[in-house]
């Protein structure tokens, strides 16, 4: 059963985290933080999901996002995941053979495996509660752990100066409160 205060806006909406195996820093470099962002921008353009927010730390990521159409998360979530860790072993295999090695696995259904199993997903059911998720996922670049950026809004590889600035960098993503409205028209 839903909160009383539950509106259209939280159908089918996500919190999710997926996290490297062994919380190694696989996703240090851009090219692999882009498949993540492309494959974000291609599952919007097929309207399967709208993405509101993320960040792409190191060894992991963080989304919010919603399904779209009656979509299953576990099985949108499954074919995100294996194009994202498909397209990386393809690179891996080619330019860093040594690093791939780290990941084999002796498992009977993949020869390797890159992110936990099963990523987290929590299910977003009020406003107070996306707006926390979103401050954690901003802030996590800045954390003293990371130090990736001075302000949350120059860490490239986040929505964060999507909502703080209005910068319209990633087109894939749709703000939460305002929709396609944003942002505001400028005079």
């Amino acid at each position: 059963m839903y909160p009383g205060n539950f509106h259209y806006k939280y159908t089918d909406l996500y919190f999710t985290t997926a996290t490297v195996k062994d919380w190694r820093h696989l996703l240090r470099p851009d090219k692999y933080k882009k498949i993540i962002t492309d494959s974000l921008d291609y599952l919007v353009k097929e309207q399967t999901v709208r993405v509101h927010a993320f960040v792409i730390m190191p060894n992991h990521f963080h989304i919010i996002w919603q399904m779209l159409a009656e979509q299953d998360l576990s099985k949108i979530q499954l074919r995100f995941m294996k194009y994202v860790a498909q397209q990386i072993k393809f690179d891996l295999f080619d330019h860093h053979p040594k690093v791939l090695e780290y990941f084999k696995v002796g498992r009977k259904d993949r020869e390797y495996q890159f992110f936990k199993e099963r990523p987290l997903s929590i299910p977003l059911f009020t406003d107070p509660i996306v707006a926390q998720k979103m401050e954690y996922i901003h802030r996590n670049p800045v954390q003293p752990k990371w130090r990736l950026a001075d302000d949350p809004e120059k860490y490239p590889w986040s929505s964060a100066a999507f909502y703080l600035r209005a910068e319209m960098h990633w087109t894939f993503l749709t703000h939460f409160w305002y929709g396609s409205d944003w942002p505001p028209p400028f005079e």
